[in-house]
């Protein structure tokens, strides 16, 4: 949802507790098998104009999304940012994904063992997106409020919540992959916010 050039913008909000420490450098850094043939180069048609992560992140915007809120805890801070890549993985074991860019600081705060939240935003939620995701000033969008559950929080009056133990990490690229156990999940009535085309959207073409 952030511009290819741009990390995508996280934001810190004093919460009272305890802290969640760091995981250690290197998270997702195991490469695919090196002895494997060199991939062919993305092939995207002229139309799609001279940059190819502009022409590849646009049609990756065609896939209609939720947009969600992912946190997690330390030193007393929530930290997270807004996110449309997440995925259910197993029912049965419970399990789901998120994938974090590897530059941002909640990349290396996650490991094995620590816990994430993922809030899925309703569609009366679009200004927390954007003071999550720093497109708006802070005084200029609702105040945020968090639940803390199993010492992960989450935003309030989301449309469902869950919080996820990291059991894996992998390497993604300029993203990393942290497959999550998930430990509690709840959902409310209400409409989805959607993401489509570099814009948000509703059920409806509201």
């Amino acid at each position: 949802m952030a511009s290819p050039a741009d990390a995508p913008r996280e934001f810190d909000v004093p919460l009272a507790g305890h802290a969640v420490w760091a995981g250690p450098e290197g998270i997702g850094d195991a490469r695919f098998d090196d002895d494997a043939p060199v991939p062919p180069e993305l092939e995207l048609p002229p139309e799609l104009g001279d940059d190819p992560r502009v022409a590849l992140r646009r049609t990756l915007g065609m896939f209609a999304t939720g947009v969600t809120v992912i946190t997690t805890r330390r030193a007393g801070q929530v930290h997270g940012m807004t996110a449309n890549a997440f995925m259910s993985v197993s029912l049965e074991p419970p399990l789901v994904l998120i994938s974090v860019d590897r530059r941002t600081r909640l990349n290396a705060m996650l490991h094995e063992g620590s816990t994430y939240g993922v809030s899925v935003l309703s569609e009366a939620q679009s200004q927390l997106s954007d003071r999550f995701a720093g497109r708006v000033a802070a005084d200029a969008s609702p105040e945020p409020k968090f639940q803390v559950v199993h010492d992960t929080p989450l935003v309030e009056g989301a449309l469902a919540q869950f919080v996820a133990s990291v059991v894996r990490s992998y390497w993604g690229g300029d993203h990393s992959l942290f497959l999550g156990r998930v430990e509690f999940a709840r959902y409310g009535e209400g409409q989805p916010l959607l993401f489509h085309g570099g814009r948000y959207e509703r059920l409806g073409g509201g």
